[in-house]
């Protein structure tokens, strides 16, 4: 279903970390983090369907579900049976799933800025709606524009005082393609994975939330999570928005060198 386009980096014989980006990223949004962690750890970043280099034979490989069983076999052809995975956003979201239901292949687990997914049938199908709409945009508006346009959204405030803001702006234009962004969303969106909340509630895995101080509707939603959930540990960065690895790649490097000792 999948041919996956990923890298990976660090010494094998090192503990494996599995990386994964949000909508509209890559696997290159971690090469600082990789050379940051690569002494540390056998690090594997992939490019999540609809996104990068990453090619997706058939659409049902686009969705929530296909989607991490895709990457469970992705590791059982690399021979990794268990990994630390770090996800961000949208790959948060895959990562939390993978870690409730693959639970021996995962050992320590840290999620950014990350949703457990929308609780009501309600609030799914409002999101789909929202999600759509999205969707035409990609399907007709200038590419650039709405990248630039995307990064207005106040979960975002102040990225783009970030020296390397250009940059990044540049990567997500040079890496996507926006009618496969809108094939991630209309599969694999907010609103089309099953809600978490209750399954982690009442898990006693321990895992990570970090989440940008600025960032004020997910620290809600992170507050929220700890208070619900007694085996999450949450992390509230100063100065950073939604996109805590890019503007602050050393707080978040330290936060799991510590759920890794």
């Amino acid at each position: 279903m999948y041919q996956w386009h990923f890298t990976r980096t660090g010494d094998r014989t090192l503990p494996p970390l599995l990386l994964l980006h949000g909508w509209m990223g890559s696997s290159a949004d971690y090469t600082e983090i990789i050379d940051r962690l690569k002494s540390q750890f056998d690090c594997i970043a992939i490019d999540l369907p609809g996104h990068g280099k990453t090619e997706v034979i058939d659409e049902y490989g686009y969705g929530f579900v296909n989607t991490a069983i895709g990457i469970i076999q992705l590791l059982d052809s690399l021979t990794i049976d268990c990994c630390s995975i770090a996800g961000y956003s949208f790959g948060g979201r895959l990562a939390l799933y993978l870690a409730l239901e693959f639970p021996d292949r995962c050992d320590r687990v840290m999620l950014e800025s990350t949703s457990p997914g929308l609780a009501t049938d309600v609030e799914r199908q409002a999101r789909v709606k929202s999600d759509r709409q999205i969707s035409d945009r990609l399907a007709t508006d200038n590419f650039s524009d709405f990248v630039r346009d995307w990064y207005q959204q106040s979960i975002f405030v102040g990225i783009d005082k970030h020296p390397h803001f250009p940059n990044l702006i540049h990567r997500r234009i040079a890496t996507n393609q926006p009618l496969n962004l809108a094939k991630s969303l209309k599969f694999a969106g907010l609103g089309m994975q099953p809600y978490l909340g209750e399954r982690l509630k009442i898990s006693t895995r321990s895992i990570l939330l970090i989440v940008g101080k600025l960032d004020r509707k997910f620290v809600s939603i992170n507050r929220e999570l700890h208070q619900r959930c007694p085996h999450t540990n949450l992390k509230i960065v100063p100065s950073c928005s939604h996109n805590v690895h890019f503007q602050n790649p050393q707080t978040w490097s330290d936060y799991l060198n510590q759920i890794a000792t």
